[in-house]
């Protein structure tokens, strides 16, 4: 098991990355990506365990209906950002709350999941 501090070391070393984030339909990139990296921040939670259950479109290594689980990180509105440590990889997942979640194949970088 991970401590809090580890999942936050993990989660701000990989902050900085927002190659996966689409700017494109934005007038000021360097804004759009600074806003959405203070709502992530304002959004982080104390890390609990949580699992999804794959649907379409999946992952390209997990199927529809397996069940993924990894470290809640931050949760607003329905996104929940997620950390698996043994794939040391972020997911989005979907749901009303932390006993009913989808995972629909969004992963990459926290700010690339988190404005999936």
């Amino acid at each position: 098991m991970l401590t809090t501090a580890q999942l936050r070391a993990r989660f701000y070393d990989a902050l900085s990355i927002h190659n996966d984030v689409h700017t494109s339909h934005v007038s000021d990139p360097g804004a759009y990506i600074a806003n959405a990296r203070a709502s992530l921040i304002d959004s982080l939670c104390e890390p609990f365990m949580v699992t999804a259950t794959v649907m379409a479109p999946a992952f390209p290594d997990h199927s529809e209906g397996e069940v993924l689980s990894g470290y809640c990180l931050a949760e607003k509105a329905g996104y929940w950002l997620v950390y698996t440590h043994e794939e040391d990889r972020f997911y989005c997942f979907w749901g009303p709350d932390a006993q009913s979640l989808g995972a629909r194949g969004v992963f990459g970088s926290p700010l690339g999941c988190w404005l999936a």
